[in-house]
């Protein structure tokens, strides 16, 4: 039975996160220049756009994994999106409202696509770093993993997920989570959680506070 992750203290948990030295004047900014630029642009596969992603995984703590030729890979990759999947029509979704039924396989696709060995990088995986485009590419719909999130979704909702630094993510346990996320935002009442921080997509506003209950959840 999963316990429920988003409760009276939600609100607490995003202040919690914005006040935090890294992620209040790293994190944050830099996801407010990624948003205005994906707001500019009505298709997020133009290549105008590849560099504010660049920028944000950089940001987000991803630089020691973009080896050279980061950005044509990053570029390739993106056209293989846009040509094999229909990813494009997930732009209007949302975490709350997604039918994630119907687009699950076009998810897992693109998901594993980002993901594999020799996509991005050629020698290893790219699970977070996927999961961190595909939020760029989509801010209201798609969360970001990393091992702070994981520990919140491994404890609150069962998903698969072990807690040390290879915690088993896959397109499948990628689905999952949002999928338990969009309940859980349900459950909870959408317009009340949008309005935990109105100005923040969906997905980001879940992300926040995913990731202050794992860092609690480490030190427990």
């Amino acid at each position: 039975m999963s316990v429920p992750l988003l409760n009276e203290r939600a609100k607490e948990w995003i202040t919690e996160y914005n006040q935090n030295p890294c992620c209040g004047q790293r994190y944050n900014p830099a996801a407010k220049v990624v948003y205005q630029a994906t707001r500019r642009f009505v298709d997020p596969f133009e290549p105008q756009f590849e560099p504010y992603i660049i920028f944000g995984l950089g940001q987000f703590d991803m630089g020691r994994t973009m080896v050279a030729e980061f950005p044509n890979r990053l570029h390739c990759s993106l056209e293989n999106l846009r040509k094999t999947t229909l990813l494009g029509k997930l732009r209007a979704c949302c975490l709350s409202s997604a039918d994630l039924s119907a687009y699950g396989s076009e998810i897992m696709s693109a998901y594993e696509l980002l993901a594999r060995t020799g996509t991005l990088h050629p020698t290893k995986q790219f699970h977070v770093g996927a999961t961190k485009i595909l939020h760029w590419l989509f801010p209201d719909l798609f969360l970001m993993l990393d091992r702070n999130v994981a520990r919140a979704f491994r404890k609150h909702f069962g998903v698969k997920l072990r807690d040390t630094t290879q915690p088993g993510y896959s397109a499948q346990i990628y689905l999952s989570c949002l999928r338990s996320a969009q309940n859980e935002i349900l459950s909870f009442g959408t317009d009340r959680f949008r309005q935990l921080e109105p100005d923040s997509p969906e997905a980001r506003i879940f992300d926040k506070i995913a990731f202050v209950v794992g860092v609690r959840l480490k030190v427990q």
